[in-house]
């Protein structure tokens, strides 16, 4: 099979559909198949990735046309439709992955402006109206018209994970989990000693939730037998500096380390001296890939409870409700004083993560791939 693979957002830039995009390609092609990548990102400077797979940047709408015409099918993971009038055109498949809520909601994410926002089309529109006046809530009523459009009219729609299908159902739509690659994390040495207690690893914005584990982590610390505990927090972000003042403020300083953005193998080396790893989301991410590659590297992970975070940790760790940091307070001394229950969850990972095998998932894609193709056809 040839397989044109559309995502509006690819390296250089970094993030959970660039991540899972450069995953599915490599192992569509270690399958056997042949993959074409198309996106809107530009290098800027940047050397191209060493790939076997073609990559093509913003390429005409005459390519376009004709890369789907090459084609036995054409994928779109994540937001943007924009290759759905030349599958059309080539009479080719289809198929959408939704990596969020972008057919449910104008923002695409339940969040907005640091708050949460509805998740249904009608009450969404009326929330951005409301935020971003008329003009705004025109353009944005189109998009979503359109996008909703398309939803109603592909070969198939995918959810990437059973919560997305949940809170956006979709005529003709399947979950199929999105591959992350997790071998490297898998790699990580177990028998480092410990530095942290505690570990977050993503982005410092406010949907993230980082707020809340610092006051979470305050009331962990006004207790005797805990203030000997210490967080790591890696990432950055738009809030990092107001972030750093919260913890000021609430005399953190000596107990949490804001360590900036790591990657590759200085990502690994942190996440090896943490024992815990927190993801405190407040908004209801899609998709679980930090989760995942904190598990992938032996850690039990305490989550918020809606979510796919939530759905991808399973019984491998511990929930708490969205936003409630006593709740994540209680689970967090849990966590460090209950050892039968910090050793039962360890042991739950490694059935846990089997489930997110990059390359069995790649292949339930490519079963896909093949049962649209032949119905189309």
């Amino acid at each position: 099979m040839k397989i044109l693979l559309y995502s509006y957002v690819f390296y250089p830039s970094i993030g959970g559909v660039e991540t899972i995009t450069a995953t599915l390609a490599e192992n569509i092609q270690r399958l056997g198949h042949h993959c074409i990548v198309v996106t809107e990102a530009m290098l800027y400077g940047h050397q191209e990735l060493e790939v076997d797979y073609e990559i093509y940047r913003k390429p005409t709408l005459r390519k376009r046309l004709s890369l789907a015409h090459q084609c036995d099918l054409v994928h779109s993971n994540g937001a943007s439709v924009a290759m759905f009038p030349f599958a059309q055109l080539a009479n080719k498949p289809f198929i959408w992955t939704h990596n969020g809520y972008q057919v449910a909601c104008v923002d695409g994410l339940g969040w907005f402006d640091g708050e949460p926002a509805p998740m249904t089309p009608r009450e969404s529109l009326l929330f951005h109206l409301k935020k971003r006046g008329l003009i705004h809530f025109c353009k944005e009523a189109i998009k979503l018209s359109i996008r909703r459009y398309v939803a109603d009219q592909v070969d198939l729609n995918i959810a990437a994970t059973h919560w997305v299908a949940k809170r956006q159902p979709l005529k003709n739509q399947v979950v199929a989990y999105t591959p992350y690659p997790l071998a490297k994390l898998r790699a990580a040495r177990q028998d480092i000693s410990k530095k942290y207690d505690f570990i977050y690893v993503g982005r410092l914005v406010s949907e993230k939730g980082v707020d809340t584990l610092l006051q979470a982590f305050q009331r962990l610390m006004m207790e005797p037998e805990y203030r000997h505990t210490t967080l790591a927090v890696i990432g950055e972000g738009e809030r990092k500096q107001e972030l750093e003042t919260i913890a000021d403020r609430l005399k953190l300083q000596d107990k949490v380390f804001f360590l900036g953005a790591k990657r590759g193998q200085d990502l690994i080396r942190v996440i090896e001296q943490a024992t815990i790893g927190i993801v405190p989301s407040i908004w209801e991410e899609p998709m679980g890939g930090v989760s995942l590659e904190l598990m992938a590297a032996g850690k039990v992970v305490i989550t918020s409870s809606r979510g796919g975070h939530s759905e991808c940790v399973g019984d491998a760790g511990l929930k708490f409700e969205n936003g409630n940091y006593n709740q994540l307070c209680n689970s967090m001394k849990i966590l460090v004083s209950d050892h039968d229950c910090f050793i039962e969850l360890c042991n739950n990972i490694r059935n846990q993560i089997s489930m997110f095998d990059e390359f069995e998932l790649t292949q339930r894609y490519a079963e896909i791939y093949k049962q649209c193709i032949e119905s189309h056809t």
